[in-house]
């Protein structure tokens, strides 16, 4: 999750600094940055990562359900905890259907949503490659490596146990 809250905001910063429009809102664009960068890491790194994120999406969900007297949720500038779950299960089911065969069955990404999920993919690709890749120096990020950046090391030490 910290990773998601952190290239959300990054979404943000991007967005701001290159003058990057959105024709939705900001709030959901940055969601769709976080998604779309947590996909383009290493593929069992992807799986972990937004399976975390669609974790705490369906407990924020849930517990959503069980307040729904609370109306002033619906006036706020974020998507409701659910919508931003299945936004965040489809725009992974899009990207790669094998990795996320399971979305629909064993998250609950309904069928009807899910046969769009790919178009819905393709046009945030075509959006970024469109408005934010031409800024990124490709040569910088081969020699990076980011599809490890964020990857899981049980060995390494623990700082705060």
């Amino acid at each position: 999750m910290t990773a998601d809250v952190f290239l959300h905001e990054t979404g943000h910063a991007v967005f701001d600094m290159l003058q990057i429009p959105f024709t939705g809102r900001e709030e959901d664009a940055a969601d769709e940055f976080s998604a779309y960068m947590l996909l383009h890491r290493a593929k069992d790194d992807t799986r972990r990562l937004i399976l975390g994120v669609a974790f705490l999406g369906s407990e924020q969900a849930q517990n959503e359900m069980t307040n729904p007297s609370q109306l002033s949720q619906f006036g706020d500038v974020h998507e409701l905890p659910a919508q931003r779950y299945y936004n965040v299960l489809c725009m992974a089911y899009g990207a790669d259907p094998n990795l996320f065969a399971d979305a629909t069955k064993d998250w609950h990404l309904p069928e009807a949503r899910a046969k769009n999920c790919h178009y819905e993919y393709l046009r945030y690709q075509y959006a970024f490659d469109a408005l934010i890749d031409i800024y990124i120096d490709h040569e910088l990020v081969e020699k990076l490596n980011p599809k490890r950046l964020l990857t899981f090391n049980p060995e390494a030490e623990i700082l705060f146990p």
